[in-house]
């Protein structure tokens, strides 16, 4: 996930993770790029959001940031590259959990298991990372109703401290 910033949707990806798995790892991608539209926080603050709503868990969770490589097709096996190298103390994963369809398919041929959490759930609040960025670049308050409280604040200094920069 690229967690940008980490909302409802990841939280109830991840609470599912941690109920059904003895380890969860994280990986965060597109750490190469920061202060843009589509990936405005840096890598180390979106570690902190999920440290921070999951403080209880962090004995089970594993959180690891990673570089794009822009193809698609080797996603998968790039993925499980860095995370023998990043990790060759843990065992190879043995699930992948994903948002959609889309976001398995890289790893369809490479790992038995694949959970889909899907987005699409009408007893839950659609939510993507694009609307919460939106609401929060127009000044659209509802942002807080998609983002765990726990880390509104992280989010108000964020912005004011970009706000400076600028």
């Amino acid at each position: 996930m690229r967690a940008q910033p980490l909302h409802i949707g990841h939280v109830k990806l991840i609470k599912r993770m941690l109920e059904e798995c003895e380890k969860v790892i994280i990986l965060l991608g597109s750490v190469q790029e920061q202060g843009t539209e589509r990936n405005p926080y840096p890598y180390t603050l979106r570690k902190q959001m999920i440290q921070k709503v999951f403080a209880q868990d962090l004995d089970k969770i594993t959180v690891l940031g990673m570089f794009d490589i822009n193809n698609p097709t080797q996603w998968g096996a790039f993925v499980l590259d860095f995370l023998q190298e990043s990790l060759p103390e843990h065992p190879r994963p043995d699930v992948y959990y994903a948002g959609s369809e889309y976001d398995a398919q890289w790893f369809r041929d490479i790992l038995k298991n694949i959970v889909i959490e899907d987005r699409i759930d009408y007893n839950f609040p659609y939510v993507s990372g694009s609307m919460v960025r939106d609401m929060i670049k127009i000044g659209d308050n509802r942002w807080k109703d998609f983002v765990p409280d726990e880390i509104h604040q992280m989010i108000e200094d964020y912005k004011t401290l970009a706000k400076g920069v600028a």
